[in-house]
Parts: structure tokens; C-alpha cells; sequence
């Protein structure tokens, strides 16, 4: 692993731990075991150091969209893996940090802290948010125009629906943990694709 790559993953893991105001300079410097002078000379102080752990953040999370959609091979078959990767948000959270300490609840808190700290953040999450959910809705429209699922439904909406569904899912597992993320996602699969498939209508 490339010593900044090092640097970033211990430091997502210290603010995953302790929050961006707790998290000090020193903290990283223990956690990644590098000297000040090491992360000084890649990340000019701690909003700089924070912004490209966030940046990191997003680019995995892509890579790891990406993946996930590239290993499909029709509409049904996309949606059942993304509404199963729900069971894995904890997984791709402790690859981040490179550690088994960390949590969703603590993710999904940092990025709130981060949305609410610098507007920088929240517009660049937004920007690739936008850009997730309109690969979502192309590949509806294309599942559509095929006749794998209804030719009446609104995909800019469906798209919405999936991925409102998908997140606030997660979030609602935080609030009751007792929700098994593997057994709901592949009902809300279920769910979703027997109300828009057309081979359901036969």
C-alpha cells in the first residue's frame, strides 16, 4: 500500500472513530504509524487531509458500483445485486478504514458532519449522486425499451424509488438493528421487480 493511501485509510478510520472535531493531526500520526513531517508533505492540514479521505471515500464507492453493475447482465439481475449489496455496506465501511473497528452508524454520521461542515462536500455528492441515479434510469429506459418491464412506468421515478429505498433502508437499520439487511434487501427486490416486470403480467 502507497504511504498517502496509508495515511487516508487510518485517518478515515480515526474520524470514523472519534468525528472530524476530535480527530487531531497527532491521532493520525499514531494510527497510520508515519512521522508529522510524512503527512504533512501529502495533505497541507486537517480539512485537506479530511476533503481527500472523502474524495477516496467516493471514488471507492464508484469502483465498487461499478463492479457491482458490471457483473450483471440484464435489469433483474442489476437490481437483485444492488438491493443485495445492502448486507455488505458494513464490509465496504471496514475495507475503507482497512479495519473490523469501524461501523455504518459511524459512516453515515461522518458524512453527515461533512455535508453540514463544508458545502464543498455535500455539492460534490450531490453532483455524483445525480450521475449514479441517471445510469440508473438509462438502464431502466433500455430494460424498457427491450419489454423486460412495463412500458407505462416513469423510470425517472422508479430510479428514485430504488435508490430512496436502498439508502433509507440502511438508515433505518441504524435506528433498529435487529433488521437483517441480506433478508429486506431481497424482499425489496421481490417486491420492486414483481410490480414492474412484464413477465409477471404472463
Amino acid at each position: 500500500m502507497e504511504p498517502k493511501t496509508k495515511i487516508i485509510k487510518s485517518a478515515i478510520k480515526v474520524f470514523l472513530k472519534k468525528g472530524y472535531d476530535a480527530t487531531s493531526m497527532s491521532d493520525v500520526v499514531l494510527e497510520s504509524q508515519s512521522s508529522k513531517g510524512g503527512i504533512y508533505h501529502h495533505f497541507k492540514n486537517k480539512k485537506d487531509l479530511f476533503l481527500q479521505c472523502i474524495d477516496f471515500m467516493f471514488a471507492e464507492f464508484e469502483k465498487w458500483e461499478i463492479e457491482m453493475y458490471s457483473a450483471s447482465q440484464n435489469v433483474k439481475e442489476i437490481l437483485q445485486n444492488y438491493f443485495g449489496s445492502l448486507a455488505y455496506i458494513h464490509d465496504f465501511v471496514c475495507e475503507l478504514a482497512d479495519s473490523t473497528e469501524v461501523d455504518v452508524d459511524s459512516f453515515y454520521l461522518l458524512m453527515m458532519e461533512a455535508f453540514t461542515k463544508f458545502p464543498e462536500i455535500k455539492e460534490k455528492h450531490a453532483a455524483a449522486h445525480d450521475q449514479s441515479m441517471q445510469f440508473l434510469i438509462n438502464l431502466l429506459i433500455e430494460a424498457q425499451k427491450k419489454g423486460d418491464i412495463k412500458s407505462d412506468l416513469d423510470c425517472a421515478t422508479l430510479g428514485f424509488m430504488v435508490e430512496a429505498l436502498a439508502e433509507g433502508t440502511v438508515l433505518y437499520h441504524i435506528l433498529n438493528e435487529r433488521i437483517d439487511l441480506a433478508k429486506m434487501g431481497q424482499k425489496l427486490f421481490e417486491t420492486i421487480w414483481n410490480g414492474i416486470a412484464v413477465e409477471n403480467e404472463k
